[in-house]
């Protein structure tokens, strides 16, 4: 069946994909759903014709995002390394031809976590994170926590309101681990929680988040 594809993907028979969105080209090229790994990678494949059909920059940009999608709709049904790999033979099929590798909204959290792990500490839980935000370890929450701590103390710094949300999701998400000591820590993060305008308190069900009226 590989060789199938390949060869489908290489013939000078290259259909015409005037006019068509990123599901109409998917439908003409494969029309399998893309809810398998091999699905996926045999889909990728074919969609090398799109660059002999003159098919437009948007056109490529739809269809990249279209299996970025599918990919990330599989969810849990697939392991985090294969989340991972599949992307990475999307990038290396259609990733030069297009404008945006990561076409999910930007998550505010994500780009300070990127910031508090430069590239030389980088470990394989890092990428896990990137791929998969409910990968986040209670460790890696509050080391960005700190990181953006640190970085609202400095005078020029303030968080604007869409930043505020996306970390205001985290701190509620350490917060409901219920573990004491990562907790007493976030207490101690002052100039973080003041800036969020939360306070964490102690309620029948446990300790909770709870926005500054």
């Amino acid at each position: 069946m590989k060789n199938d594809i390949e060869t489908k993907a290489k013939t000078d028979e290259v259909p015409n994909f005037e006019g068509l969105n990123a599901e109409e080209i998917w439908k003409v090229l494969y029309g399998k759903a893309l809810n398998t790994k091999k699905n996926i990678l045999e889909y990728i494949e074919l969609t090398k014709v799109l660059r002999k059909s003159g098919a437009s920059s948007e056109q490529l940009q739809d269809t990249y995002n279209f299996i970025f999608n599918s990919i990330d709709a599989m969810g849990s049904t697939i392991k985090v390394n294969t989340n991972y790999y599949l992307k990475t033979q999307l990038k290396t099929a259609l990733g030069k031809y297009v404008n945006e590798l990561d076409p999910r909204p930007v998550n505010h959290f994500i780009e300070f976590f990127k910031e508090a792990y430069p590239p030389n500490t980088r470990r394989k839980d890092f990428t896990w994170v990137l791929t998969d935000i409910n990968k986040i370890a209670n460790e890696q929450i509050w080391t960005t926590l700190a990181y953006i701590n640190s970085w609202c103390l400095k005078e020029e710094n303030s968080l604007d309101e869409a930043q505020k949300k996306d970390i205001i999701k985290m701190v509620e998400l350490l917060v409901s681990r219920r573990d004491i000591r990562y907790i007493n820590r976030l207490r101690s993060l002052e100039k973080l929680v003041n800036s969020l305008d939360i306070k964490i308190v102690t309620g029948k069900d446990g300790f909770k988040v709870k926005k500054n009226k």
